[in-house]
C-alpha cells in the first residue's frame, strides 16, 4: 500500500471520528434540553397551574368545631395549587378554634387538602349564673351547655379567673384516674383553697395547685384512713378529721 493510500485512509478516518464526536454532542444536547423543558412544564403544573390545585377540603375528627368553620379558617382559594399550600400556616389558623386540641393538615394528591383535628376533652363543667362553661384538663374552656354534661365533675369558682381554671385543670391531672373518677365537686373561693368533694361526700381540702403531684401520691393512701375530711394543703404534714 502506497504512503498516499495510508494517508488518505488515516485522514478518512479521523473525519468519520469527528462527525460521530459531533452527533453525540448534538444528541447530548438535545437530551438535555429535553429534560430541562420537561422538568419546565413538571413545575409549572405543579407550582404554576391549577391542574393540582385544591378542589376540596376535606375535614374529620370534629364532633364540636364546625366543618364550615374550619374550612374558612384554613383559607385556601379553590384552584390553589396544591403544592404551594402552607400546611403549618393552616394548622395554626384551625387550632385556634376553642375546641381543637391538635390539628394536621397533609396532601391528597391529586386534588384535595385533608384536615384532621382532635377535640379537647372534656374534663370537669364550670357553674355560671347562665349554664355551663366546659373545660379541658388544661383549663382549657372550649364549649358551653346548659347542663351538666354526664359523666363530668361541677367546678364552681368565681367565673372569669382564668388562673383558677388552670389550677383545677393541674389539680385534676395530678390524680389518678380512679380517683378523679370518684370527684363530684372541685371548688375554690382562691388560687389558695382548693376543694375536692368526692361522690359520698368526702372532703379533700387540697390548697393551692402547688406541688400537685406530690399531694396527690399522698392522698391515695391518706384516703384509707377513717375520716371525712383530708387536709394535703401542706403535703409533708397532712391532716384526716
Amino acid at each position: 500500500m502506497s504512503t498516499m493510500t495510508q494517508i488518505g485512509d488515516a485522514t478518512e478516518r479521523i473525519t468519520v471520528r469527528r462527525r460521530r464526536s459531533r452527533r453525540r454532542r448534538w444528541l447530548l444536547g438535545g437530551i438535555v434540553v429535553l429534560v430541562m423543558a420537561l422538568l419546565g412544564a413538571g413545575a409549572w403544573v405543579l407550582f404554576g397551574s391549577n391542574v393540582l390545585g385544591v378542589r376540596s377540603v376535606e375535614v374529620s375528627g370534629n364532633r364540636i368545631a364546625n366543618s364550615d368553620d374550619i374550612r374558612r379558617l384554613a383559607e385556601v382559594p379553590n384552584g390553589t395549587p396544591l403544592a404551594r399550600v402552607d400546611l403549618p400556616a393552616i394548622a395554626t389558623r384551625v387550632a385556634g378554634l376553642p375546641a381543637v386540641g391538635t390539628v394536621t393538615v397533609a396532601r391528597s394528591w391529586p386534588n384535595t387538602l385533608s384536615i384532621a383535628v382532635t377535640e379537647r376533652a372534656p374534663m370537669f363543667a364550670i357553674e355560671t349564673p347562665g349554664g355551663y362553661w366546659i373545660a379541658d384538663i388544661q383549663g382549657v374552656i372550649f364549649q358551653s351547655a346548659a347542663e351538666v354534661p354526664s359523666g363530668l365533675m361541677v367546678a364552681s369558682v368565681p367565673t372569669g379567673d382564668p388562673r383558677l381554671v388552670r389550677d383545677l385543670g393541674s389539680v385534676l391531672g395530678a390524680l389518678p384516674s380512679e380517683l378523679r373518677s370518684r370527684v363530684q365537686v372541685v371548688s375554690a373561693e382562691t388560687a389558695d383553697s382548693i376543694t375536692l368533694r368526692l361522690k359520698g361526700g368526702t372532703r379533700i381540702v387540697w390548697g393551692s395547685a402547688e406541688h400537685s403531684a406530690l399531694k396527690a401520691q399522698v392522698i391515695v393512701p391518706l384516703l384509707k384512713q377513717p375520716g371525712s375530711v383530708y387536709d394535703v394543703s401542706a403535703p409533708s404534714n397532712p391532716i384526716v378529721r
